[in-house]
């Protein structure tokens, strides 16, 4: 998977992959040798992680992460599911009080 944002020589813009103009930002990191070897596409890696990141810290919405990634809804779901996080991130205690608001109702 490709970042779907390509960034103008020379340019601090970009166009996402349906066409909006958009700022960026450079960022850059050493990694040991290493593991680039074992990634297949470290820069990728890297930017898909750093969504990934942004979308659990609710940094970012679903919707926002799945953009930035160039996903659907669809696909987006199916990426948290391949990397075993789950859509509903609401703790048991949380689930059930929402339940015992409802049986009020």
């Amino acid at each position: 998977m490709r970042n779907p944002y390509q960034s103008q020589a020379g340019d601090q813009t970009c166009y996402s992959n349906n066409g909006e103009f958009m700022p960026i930002a450079e960022v850059s990191f050493s990694i040991p040798d290493e593991l680039t070897k074992e990634i297949q596409s470290p820069s990728d890696y890297a930017y898909r992680s750093f969504v990934l990141g942004l979308y659990l810290d609710e940094e970012i919405s679903f919707g926002k992460a799945a953009k930035l990634l160039g996903m659907t809804y669809d696909e987006f779901l199916d990426f948290l599911g391949q990397k075993k996080i789950p859509y509903f991130r609401d703790t048991p205690e949380e689930i059930n009080d929402a339940l015992k608001k409802l049986s009020r109702v």
